[in-house]
């Protein structure tokens, strides 16, 4: 601009050298022709143009996510019993401890016996006489000494008397209380010297290991869960504890009350921590699905819908998109864009047009 003043009068000072011999006027208005060409030319001077906004970009790319159902899940053992005597009686020694893991078979209770022992004693005695006849009459049979039937009627009364040894047995085994199978024992609600009645509660006994747990979910997702299905369950009680299990049956009817469809699930690997009735968050592993994801921050709120800025040659176009899955950080996108597609991920506040030139640069630190 400067340039342009020095070189204007400098032809000034040239045409004044030369009016003096023409005239006054023609300086005059020479002057005034110079000083308008000057005024055009400031005027008319480009004005500086607004640099285009600076915006972090990123591609965007599929990637393979998991898609899953979650519902609520009750553990339960995998056999659960509450130990009840078969016959009244008095109890004469209690062989556990509250707590105490027990093996399959083990003597829990034991009731008084004294009246069966003694019948036990005659029926074996019983039993030893009756073989010796019984033997005695097989050789005088074999000798043809004795009728068949007299030797038929041995046989019969012998079959009695093991009949009547096996009856008192029976009876003994009775006034025991055995584990029906291996497991852990809980807190008993009986003493030594109570007289018990049949059926009455003695302690409970669970089997925790393998697991099961029983989930409910909606009657609508039916056609998502099948037999085999992979299931993780975490625990609130429990911190950073995952167990893992498969779906082992399925009820065929809907409860009758919630309309829900009720799920078996057993877990191979369990852990001390967990209790028979424990409540847990259960994930159903559905299917592996080939994903676009954004991360969140990409996303512009505009009239009660999303958009993203998409990069075409230096150009951000907003591109309403419809939303899917959230995780940390990014969001599922279901239409509205592309695999490889460029997106403005920070600086959005400075696009304030729906199409716009910008100046990429590449979004620092990633996702």
């Amino acid at each position: 601009m400067f340039h342009k003043v020095n070189l204007i009068l400098d032809f000034i000072k040239f045409f004044i050298s030369v009016g003096l011999r023409v005239g006054r006027m023609f300086i005059i208005r020479l002057c005034v022709f110079m000083l308008s060409l000057y005024s055009f030319s400031l005027y008319a001077a480009p004005t500086n143009k607004r640099p285009p906004p600076t915006v972090e970009v990123q591609t965007i790319t599929r990637s393979m996510v998991e898609q899953d159902l979650s519902a609520l899940a009750i553990l339960k053992a995998n056999e659960s019993v509450l130990l009840k005597p078969e016959v009244a009686g008095r109890v004469v020694a209690i062989n556990f401890n509250e707590g105490q893991t027990v093996k399959k078979g083990q003597l829990l209770v034991q009731l008084d016996d004294d009246l069966l022992q003694a019948e036990l004693l005659s029926q074996q005695a019983s039993l030893a006489l009756t073989q010796a006849e019984y033997r005695r009459y097989q050789a005088l049979f074999e000798q043809q000494q004795v009728s068949a039937l007299d030797y038929e009627r041995k046989k019969a009364e012998l079959a009695q008397a093991k009949a009547a040894l096996s009856l008192v047995q029976a009876k003994l085994r009775q006034r025991q209380v055995r584990a029906p199978f291996a497991g852990v024992l809980g807190l008993r609600q009986f003493s030594v010297g109570d007289v018990l009645q049949a059926n009455q509660a003695l302690v409970r006994l669970n089997s925790m290991s393998p697991l099961k747990a029983e989930i409910k979910i909606p009657e609508t997702n039916n056609a998502l869960v099948s037999l085999k299905q992979s299931v993780l369950l975490t625990l609130d009680a429990v911190p950073n504890l995952t167990l893992k299990g498969q779906i082992t049956a399925i009820e065929p009817s809907l409860d009758s009350t919630t309309r829900a469809l009720v799920l078996r699930v057993l877990i191979p690997k369990t852990d001390a921590r967990v209790r028979d009735g424990m409540t847990a968050r259960a994930r159903l592993l559905l299917a592996s699905n080939n994903a676009l994801f954004v991360p969140e921050q990409a996303l512009v709120a505009q009239k009660g819908q999303f958009v993203v800025f998409v990069v075409k040659n230096n150009i951000a176009k907003a591109q309403v998109v419809k939303l899917g899955k959230r995780e940390v950080g990014r969001v599922e996108v279901l239409e509205g864009l592309q695999a490889d597609d460029v997106i403005v991920v920070s600086g959005q506040n400075k696009l304030n047009k729906p199409e716009i030139p910008i100046k990429p640069v590449p979004l620092q630190g990633g996702l």
